[in-house]
């Protein structure tokens, strides 16, 4: 599978370095890093398109301004993408209405579109597409199985990481912690890592995007410790 990641600074960088280290040798993963400089007002998005982009079966677009969203119906037919992740971890990059928006036109070219809030809610519930459920074999909704001894935590494997990388911060510090800490403690490390998801409150989800997050970090400690009581 051909991955291409297009990003512009920091935030869509985390995601480039995480996946494309721990990704399947299988996989051809690309980054493209737009430093075009986009003007307030555009009034011709041809003017700003990304150059030489390389194809790709899948498109992660985690850019930083909603102009680079908008460009994808222009550009992705050349590079024989079929199915794009543009996830939402701060509407000043994406809003859900420009999200809706994009959907709708890359469905009428037979493109799936997900934009998950934030990415690492990414989940099977969400896709059939093939190239997406490959996808998530190694990266979305976070999992984890937890090895314990004398209740405390001895041991994690990473089954799926955030994209970020996140999940695997988690684990490697969570070694040591007391089964009854040990799902609290994993939020709290969430939030050190750093997160990349924005702390403003979003009246959608009536959370933070961070918060809501850290949450699914939560969850995934608290499903495998449920999976080792009787």
């Amino acid at each position: 599978m051909k991955i291409l990641i297009l990003y512009q600074g920091d935030y869509g960088k985390r995601f480039w370095e995480n996946i494309s280290t721990h990704a399947p040798e299988a996989w051809d993963v690309k980054g493209y890093h737009y430093t075009k400089k986009i003007p307030t007002f555009v009034e011709e998005l041809s003017d700003y398109l990304p150059q030489n982009l390389p194809p790709c079966d899948l498109l992660l677009s985690v850019q930083e301004h909603p102009v680079v969203a908008e460009m994808i119906p222009l550009f992705i037919k050349e590079m024989g993408a079929r199915a794009v992740i543009a996830p939402i971890d701060n509407k000043a990059y994406l809003t859900s209405g420009l999200a809706r928006q994009l959907r709708k036109k890359l469905e009428t070219m037979g493109i799936e579109f997900l934009y998950p809030m934030t990415f690492c809610t990414l989940s099977e519930k969400m896709t059939q597409n093939d190239l997406v459920l490959q996808f998530l074999n190694h990266f979305g909704k976070p999992k984890v199985e937890i090895e314990f001894e004398n209740e405390k935590v001895k041991g994690v494997k990473v089954l799926r990481d955030a994209p970020c990388g996140n999940t695997r911060y988690v684990a490697t510090h969570l070694i040591g912690t007391h089964i009854k800490d040990a799902v609290e403690h994993s939020g709290i490390l969430h939030h050190n890592h750093p997160c990349m998801a924005t702390m403003t409150m979003d009246a959608e989800i009536g959370d933070t995007l961070m918060h809501h997050a850290g949450l699914q970090v939560k969850l995934a400690v608290e499903e495998a410790i449920k999976g080792k009581k009787p």
